[in-house]
C-alpha cells in the first residue's frame, strides 16, 4: 500500500461515519413536551453540511482518497478531514445553541459521532510523528510574502 492510500479500517471508518451523517438528519435531534423533531426541521443548513460531509466521507472511502478534488493536491480524503472538523463544531455548537423551548435528542448526537468518527479517521496524523509543533525556520530562509 502507497503511504497516501487509505488503509481498509479507514476506508471503513470513513464510509461508516458518512453513513451516520447521511441518516442522521433525519432522525429526531430535538424535542419538547414528548414531540421531536428532525434535523432539518430544527436546523437545515447544519444538515446540508452533515449530508456533504457524509457524501465526501463515502466518496473518498471508495476511492481510497486518491482523486482530487477542484485542485490536484487537495483529495477526497482531505476534504473529509477539513468537512468533518467543521461539522463536528457546528452540530456540539448546535446541541448547546438549539431554539428556545427544545431540548437535544439523540439523532444530533448521533450526527455529532458520525461527524467527529469521519474527522478522527481522516486526519492523516503520520506527519506529525517526531515533528516539532513550531518548527524554527532557518536564519537565512525567506519568509514569503503574501
Amino acid at each position: 500500500m502507497k503511504s497516501n492510500e487509505m488503509s481498509p479500517g479507514v476506508r471503513a471508518g470513513a464510509a461508516a461515519g458518512g453513513a451516520v451523517l447521511l441518516a442522521a438528519p433525519f432522525l429526531p435531534w430535538a424535542g419538547a413536551h414528548g414531540s421531536s423533531e428532525s434535523g432539518w426541521d430544527v436546523a437545515s443548513a447544519v444538515c446540508v453540511l452533515a449530508s456533504i460531509t457524509g457524501v465526501i466521507a463515502i466518496a473518498s472511502a471508495a476511492s481510497g482518497g486518491r482523486i482530487g478534488l477542484f485542485r490536484p493536491d487537495v483529495s477526497l480524503y482531505g476534504a473529509a478531514d477539513l468537512l468533518g472538523v467543521v461539522s463536528t463544531v457546528v452540530i456540539a455548537w448546535l446541541i448547546f445553541d438549539l431554539p428556545a423551548g427544545l431540548s437535544p435528542d439523540w439523532g444530533i448526537f448521533a450526527a455529532l459521532v458520525g461527524a467527529f468518527a469521519v474527522m478522527s479517521v481522516c486526519g492523516d496524523y503520520r506527519s506529525l510523528r517526531g515533528a516539532p509543533m513550531f518548527p524554527r525556520l532557518d536564519a537565512g530562509e525567506e519568509q514569503p510574502r503574501g
